[in-house]
């Protein structure tokens, strides 16, 4: 069973290309793991969701508060319009910066889940030892591209579910837990539901004692690709609040205020923390890779 090698690889830096954004929005913070930002060794879904950042083009799903899975769209012969003030706040956004909702690149947003300000270094701590497990058990990153090039068809969409690297490999089953005696454990001890939200990404250390709530919402596009929405609000926070908050949150995950040439970078970053994470596995005997 793995259990002390955790602890030493998270002595590990994050490497600064890999660094999510980062911005305040009023009384929130919000931190933005950008799903195209991420190492993919499938070159068909890695170049369609590149280019949508070329050429200024996605669409977003979420879920609101009520439950329901809003999908704007702008409407025409055969549909209606679907908007809402979220959904105009950050196409808003996106406009300014030229990118439109057109194109078959698309994300979606999940519910938020609530975790209590007082928990979050732990919680983050955690998150990141999974990100470093399914890092490990994806294999050596050096090979991998190899071995899901046998996957890659001309549909992108046939390729992201046939590769099964993307959101099957990356979201919350991504790592085996009773392989990891002490990441299981210290998942159990957190508390609010905190254990539910985790995902395998890494996440910056930030201080969010100070804040009075932090939500969180995995994001995920059409092409296989995982992402992460943190935001946390100084104050009490209200409808307006968190509109502002959230749609400025959508628009940077969907890539508005990068280049190719960042996202490359970021890319490139992800790929040598992966093989610094895996080298780092196989000097430790408590490493078993698989």
């Amino acid at each position: 069973m793995r259990t002390l090698w955790i602890a030493a690889v998270a002595m590990l830096p994050l490497s600064v290309g890999a660094t999510p954004v980062q911005a305040d929005i009023g009384d929130a913070h919000v931190v933005v793991v950008r799903p195209v930002d991420s190492w993919d060794p499938n070159h068909t879904t890695a170049d369609y969701s590149l280019d949508s950042i070329k050429k200024k083009m996605f669409g977003f799903k979420y879920v609101d508060a009520a439950g329901a899975l809003i999908l704007p769209r702008s409407g025409g012969m055969l549909s209606s319009k679907v908007a809402t003030p979220l959904s105009d706040e950050a196409i808003g956004i996106m406009a300014q910066s030229g990118f439109t909702t057109k194109g078959s690149h698309m994300y979606s947003i999940s519910a938020p889940v609530s975790l209590d300000p007082a928990g979050m270094r732990d919680f983050i701590r955690v998150q990141n030892e999974v990100h470093r497990a399914a890092v490990v058990e994806q294999g050596n990153p050096s090979t991998l591209a190899s071995r899901v090039a046998g996957k890659q068809f001309l549909n992108v969409f046939a390729t992201a579910v046939t590769a099964k690297f993307g959101i099957d490999r990356f979201g919350a089953g991504a790592v085996n837990l009773s392989q990891w005696g002490s990441l299981y454990t210290d998942i159990s001890k957190l508390t609010g539901g905190a254990g539910s939200a985790l995902l395998p990404i890494a996440l910056p250390d930030v201080d969010f004692s100070s804040f009075s709530e932090v939500q969180v919402r995995k994001v995920t596009d059409n092409a296989g690709h995982l992402g992460e929405i943190v935001i946390a609000y100084k104050r009490p926070r209200d409808d307006r609040t968190e509109q502002a908050a959230l749609a400025q949150a959508i628009a940077l995950a969907g890539g508005v205020g990068t280049t190719v040439e960042d996202v490359e970078a970021a890319r490139a970053a992800d790929y040598s923390q992966r093989v610094a994470i895996w080298s780092s596995c196989g000097q430790s005997p408590n490493c078993a890779k698989p």
